[in-house]
């Protein structure tokens, strides 16, 4: 019989939320999400039409992606959900 690891982070209270940020940015990020886990935000300038993912790891970890390489890994993700054939 395994033993339950007593510490598993669930996110239960955790969201995804979208709002402007204080320099007219739109932003949509996780929020709410236990202390030891990934963060995610996308943040779009409306005047430049330019947008930037960024990943922080659990480890300290930040990871900052331009547009392009966002929607790659979107397509990606959307790709392999659909051939899986898991909602996602």
């Amino acid at each position: 019989m395994s033993k339950k690891n007593s510490k598993i982070s669930i996110n239960r209270n955790a969201s995804i939320r979208t709002r402007t940020d204080r320099r007219g940015n739109l932003r949509t990020e996780t929020f709410r999400r236990d202390e030891d886990t990934m963060k995610v935000a996308v943040s779009t300038n409306p005047k430049s039409n330019s947008t930037v993912l960024f990943v922080d790891a659990p480890d300290g970890d930040v990871f900052r992606f331009d547009g392009r390489a966002a929607r790659t890994i979107y397509r990606a993700l959307q790709k392999h959900y659909e051939s899986t054939g898991t909602s996602y």
